[in-house]
């Protein structure tokens, strides 16, 4: 294999795992991702593909949850109050998310340094090996703790197939399960319970350009904009 194939190869596993990775997010959506500090936010990038904001997570943390939240377009939240997440699925995800970080290794430093460095077939083949051990290690924790992660046998299958097809989205495993978690819960209960104080700035800061952006197809003195109004001002009175 020549240099060139080679990073043929490494560029392609990069660009499989960037695109599994990527979200796109509806204009009142934004991302909490998970980390051992408490939680980041994100509303996406300003890039826009087929009306939806681009979202890319840190590459180098598959480890991390990441929950989908959303706020009301009207700005009159009408469902329940809990918050995100359950500390029964926090467990969960702790258990599998170091399977993920092997494979970040597997895939960031085995890989290169078996085509690079030891350029043979045997290397090839037992680091191929070791992928599929991981993974489907991983895939035994995800199906040993599907109950806690709200997962039917069908979505588990569908989690496993996609890793199995092709490694690199064996990566986004922890990402995929917590996206499938389904959380009703009220912004402003998130940022009191859950956020620090940068994080609800940040939260507060997308706010404001996004509901600012929807005041414009709003009639003025209407109980829609008035409502998505006191929304945002919640929100701005809880920054520093």
């Amino acid at each position: 294999m020549t240099l060139h194939d080679v990073l043929w190869l490494l560029g392609g596993v990069v660009a499989l795992y960037l695109y599994d990775s990527a979200l796109l997010l509806y204009h009142n959506e934004i991302v909490l991702e998970s980390t051992r500090n408490g939680c980041r936010v994100s509303g996406g990038s300003t890039f826009e593909l087929r009306g939806r904001h681009v979202f890319l997570p840190n590459p180098f943390f598959p480890n991390r949850p990441l929950f989908r939240l959303n706020w009301p377009e009207h700005g009159e939240f009408s469902g329940s109050a809990q918050s995100v997440p359950s500390r029964r699925i926090v467990v969960a995800l702790s258990a599998i998310a170091p399977w993920t970080l092997l494979l970040l290794l597997l895939f960031a430093v085995a890989l290169p340094y078996a085509l690079l460095v030891l350029q043979s077939a045997q290397a090839l083949l037992v680091w191929i090996a070791s992928v599929y051990a991981a993974i489907i290690l991983a895939l035994l924790h995800v199906y040993r703790y599907r109950k806690a992660l709200n997962l039917s046998r069908r979505a588990v299958a569908a989690i496993a197939l996609d890793a199995l097809l092709c490694a690199p989205f064996a990566l986004n495993i922890v990402r995929k399960i917590s996206l499938r978690q389904r959380f009703d819960g009220d912004l402003r209960v998130v940022a009191a319970t859950r956020l620090s104080p940068q994080a609800v700035n940040d939260l507060a800061g997308i706010l404001r350009e996004r509901i600012h952006a929807s005041l414009q197809f709003v009639e003025p003195d209407t109980a829609a904009f008035e409502a998505l109004t006191t929304y945002l001002h919640h929100f701005e009175g809880l920054r520093e």
